[in-house]
């Protein structure tokens, strides 16, 4: 979501993350406005909120739709120091202010023009929101509904208001595009701690909460003669928890505490009633998909057929081959949303609720296919197919069932990667192991997480698995699937660290989810290492044993691989 910001590199990487932020400034192409200079008014406000603080709301609109009043979109943003001196007047007001809409943007608690301290995502920073959803939808020229939309963090705070459920009705829509259900998931993958990619480096944010504490957080709107800058200015030399945020994003043992459950979104997912449409990108490298698609998952849609409302009136979601800066830049996208924002915040009634509820984008070796309207997440008919390890460095239908003792061993240095050998005949690294299947017999599609369930022995406490899916061509080329990552301290959950070092556990690991076809003629292949050192922190050094096969006392069967095979082959 960010990059680091400081001494000689704030110029740099401001003008870095306005790029990526006007890319992903939800992929509307700007239509030309109708309305006439005197019809269109720009206005700044200020709303009440926590703790004494102000939020700073600017809105455009087109005053000849006042009378019949008009719905608002709304972004609430911390990153509006990068539209100054109108952040109000951008791409979505472009499109939609012709339509009738109001466009409004504020900027989170304790960034530019709102007092406060920045919050993290956290209590303070959710009321905020819902205050600032309430403001908007009692303007006199207002139609008393409001769609929140954004991406990154500006779509964030869209789930972050409508998890507050019935203490916000006013807000009809929510638009959350690669956006954040879970902060622990932002900065941890299972208890390990997320740091850059080799895929996209310029596209990650492994350096919030810093770059917020440091940078966004002390930001201050470009008027100093406005209402309240001398405020704003006074607030900012606060600490504002900085000195938590950073102990809470960096420790080696991240118990998911009452820190992390404030921040946690989707655990009040049954409490939104507005309607969502989720987008994402499968190859974002700064918010990991799955806070999409288990966000989708856990939102219970409402039945019409009872005196209560339990979710949200309807859910939709669209995933596309983009990373986090793309992938919702076409007609496709373009033509939901405008039917999305018509039906939910004018009552419409196009059928955009009857769509999907899932449009996915799939990938495979030669390149992005098509898309597909599927009728849920997971897929209906997914079924798992399991590849067990052996001990010849194969993963086969059936379990090892030879006798032996089957222990798999190799040592964790911490500077193991994925970037493995891409050529057959080459020894992997002696820091990991590496099997693979037999070809695939016909193509084969897998959405959703490949899962490793290993029996497993860590010589030291704080050892990690980070297991690489592996799509590997004929010619021995290989290309990364899906990743996983598990500090097994936590392998028997996030509640609490229980290391085990010498004993044989049981862990599962589950790799970020995919769209992917494995062609016919391709083998799949499973890296199995303990550091990934371009996507995370390692843990400690040490020495991994792993089960490929019976071993007495412990297991039957060993390991496996289970994947989620929607378009079933032999392999």
């Amino acid at each position: 979501m960010s990059r680091p910001i400081g001494k000689g590199v704030a110029r740099t990487s401001l003008a870095v993350l306005a790029v990526v932020l006007v890319t992903l400034g939800l992929g509307m192409r700007p239509v030309p406005a109708s309305a006439s200079a005197s019809t269109l008014v720009y206005e700044v406000d200020y709303v009440p909120t926590v703790d004494g603080a102000t939020i700073r709301v600017e809105t455009l609109r087109d005053t000849r739709y006042d009378e019949q009043r008009q719905p608002v979109l709304l972004t609430y943003s911390p990153y509006n120091s990068l539209g100054e001196p109108r952040p109000a007047d951008d791409s979505v007001a472009d499109r939609y202010v012709p339509q009738g809409y109001a466009r409004a943007v504020a900027d989170v608690l304790g960034t530019r023009g709102s007092t406060g301290c920045w919050d993290y995502g956290g209590a303070a920073e959710q009321q905020s929101g819902v205050d600032v959803v309430k403001h908007l939808a009692r303007m006199p020229w207002s139609s008393g509904k409001v769609g929140m939309i954004g991406g990154s963090y500006n779509g964030t705070t869209a789930t972050m208001v409508a998890a507050r459920g019935n203490d916000v009705p006013e807000l009809e829509a929510i638009v959350p595009i690669s956006a954040i259900s879970r902060w622990y998931g932002y900065a941890y993958g299972n208890g390990v701690r997320y740091f850059l990619n080799s895929q996209v480096p310029t596209d990650e944010g492994f350096d919030t909460p810093l770059a917020f504490d440091a940078g966004f957080g002390k930001t201050v709107a470009a008027d100093p003669m406005g209402q309240h800058f001398a405020d704003t200015v006074r607030d900012r030399a606060a600490e504002c928890g900085a000195v938590e945020h950073t102990g809470e994003a960096y420790s080696r043992n991240p118990d998911y505490d009452e820190f992390w459950l404030e921040r946690d979104y989707r655990k009040d997912a049954h409490d939104i009633r507005a309607a969502v449409l989720l987008a994402h990108g499968w190859q974002d490298y700064n918010v990991k998909q799955q806070e999409a698609t288990v966000l989708f998952r856990a939102l219970p849609v409402d039945d019409p057929e009872t005196a209560t409302m339990e979710g949200p009136p309807f859910k939709l979601m669209y995933l596309t081959q983009g990373s986090h800066s793309g992938g919702t830049d076409g007609p496709r996208w373009q033509q939901l949303l405008d039917r999305f924002l018509a039906h939910t915040l004018k009552g419409v009634d196009n059928g955009v609720e009857s769509e999907g509820p899932v449009i996915t984008q799939g990938r495979a070796a030669d390149g992005p296919t098509e898309f597909r309207t599927e009728a849920d997440y997971p897929l209906p008919d997914t079924d798992e197919t399991t590849l067990w390890l052996h001990d010849d460095d194969v993963l086969a239908r059936g379990p090892n069932r030879s006798p032996g003792t089957h222990v798999a061993t190799y040592a964790e240095t911490g500077t193991s990667t994925e970037e493995v050998p891409t050529t057959t005949g080459v020894a992997a690294p002696v820091t990991a192991l590496s099997y693979e299947s037999q070809p695939m017999t016909e193509d084969t599609r897998m959405v959703g997480s490949a899962v490793l369930d290993v029996f497993v022995r860590a010589s030291q406490p704080t050892m990690h698995l980070t297991p690489v899916l592996l799509d590997i061509a004929p010619d021995g080329t290989k290309r990364t699937v899906q990743r996983g990552f598990l500090n097994l301290n936590y392998r028997n959950g996030l509640e609490g660290a229980d290391p085990a070092p010498g004993t044989w556990q049981r862990a599962r690991v589950t790799m970020l989810p995919q769209d992917y076809t494995v062609r016919a003629g391709h083998r799949v292949g499973l890296l199995v290492q303990s550091s990934n050192t371009v996507w995370a922190l390692p843990g400690n050094p040490g020495v991994i044993d792993i089960a490929a096969g019976p071993i007495p006392g412990v297991t039957q069967v060993g390991s496996r691989l289970v994947l989620p095979v929607v378009e079933k082959s032999g392999t």
